[in-house]
């Protein structure tokens, strides 16, 4: 078995490159592995694998010569992240305003065109900027903290690296097009939609950014991560089914949004079901690491 390929190390490289740029990774991995086999002997076992990335430290630690200085609040692979968002959500809200203007251009009659793109560029900046902001203060703790316990490779939790495929990147843009379309539905109403309401929407829309944003951020769709994606998909249907029979009407955007969610359900419970394995390794980790921290106090 190739070192790479061993279940150990493979673990150490996934918290490794969990939170450095994108463009480090590979570097940081490579230098990794170079320090490891000169540290091994030519015939080595698990235990002296073991053995070794103990002796290497937490992979935070050695991830922080690969880490950039913040930016605008802003750090590493998260600054990142709100840039390629900044990106996602001008795009969606461009294709957003345009699904609108072909279906409800009536609607722009005693509305100002201004402010409707200044809501929208309002939106596209703080749904940009707060979950990244969010992100990289979860980041921040679960480092300090996982800095703080005696470190253990036994520590490191199985994971698997987050890779998404070119049908859920479109889904989420579908998604956010359609959130907006809707912002823009409200703006224009000739009804009276509360600000309540438009409040609502608006919160439900930043869960749902704050939702994949967290994905990207954490490199995985386990962890919490799955416990978010669920929430925010269960919670955004139930509220957008209630807001339709009791306070706006019913649209096809947040139908298809509705869609999305439970596409995205679907598509999470699909790739859980694939790896029911890592859960179960995680929570007997988790267990054991419980167990062995009362043996300690």
């Amino acid at each position: 078995m190739k070192l790479i390929e061993h279940e150990l190390v493979d673990r150490y490289i996934y918290y490794l490159q969990r939170y450095i740029p994108y463009d480090k990774q590979e570097a940081a991995k490579e230098d990794f592995l170079d320090i490891l086999r000169d540290r091994l002997p030519e015939i080595y076992t698990e235990e002296d694998i073991k053995k070794e990335l103990n002796r290497m430290g937490n992979p935070y630690e050695f991830a922080g010569a690969y880490s950039d200085p913040g930016n605008f609040l802003l750090s590493g692979k998260n600054y990142e992240i709100f840039k390629a968002f900044l990106k996602i959500l001008s795009i969606s809200a461009l294709i957003g305003l345009i699904v609108f203007t072909f279906n409800y251009f009536r609607r722009f009659q005693g509305t100002s065109l201004f402010d409707i793109l200044k809501s929208l560029v309002v939106s596209i900046f703080i749904l940009s900027l707060l979950p990244s902001w969010i992100c990289e203060k979860i980041k921040t703790t679960k480092i300090l903290r996982a800095l703080m316990d005696e470190w253990d490779i036994d520590n490191l939790y199985e994971s698997k690296k987050l890779k998404l495929e070119v049908y859920e990147i479109g889904l989420f843009m579908v998604k956010f097009s359609m959130y907006f379309m809707l912002q823009v539905y409200i703006l224009t109403a000739s009804i009276n939609i509360s600000i309540a309401t438009y409040s609502f929407v608006m919160i439900l829309f930043f869960i749902n950014v704050l939702s994949v944003n967290f994905k990207f951020s954490e490199n995985t769709i386990f962890s919490k991560t799955m416990y978010v994606e669920y929430f925010v998909d269960i919670f955004s249907i139930i509220s957008l089914i209630f807001l339709t029979s009791y306070h706006m009407p019913r649209v096809f955007a947040i139908k298809i949004i509705i869609l999305c969610n439970v596409v995205n359900l679907i598509l999470n419970s699909y790739t859980i079901s694939k790896s029911k394995n890592i859960l179960l390794s995680r929570k007997k980790r988790k267990k054991n690491r419980r167990r062995n921290k009362k043996d300690r106090d």
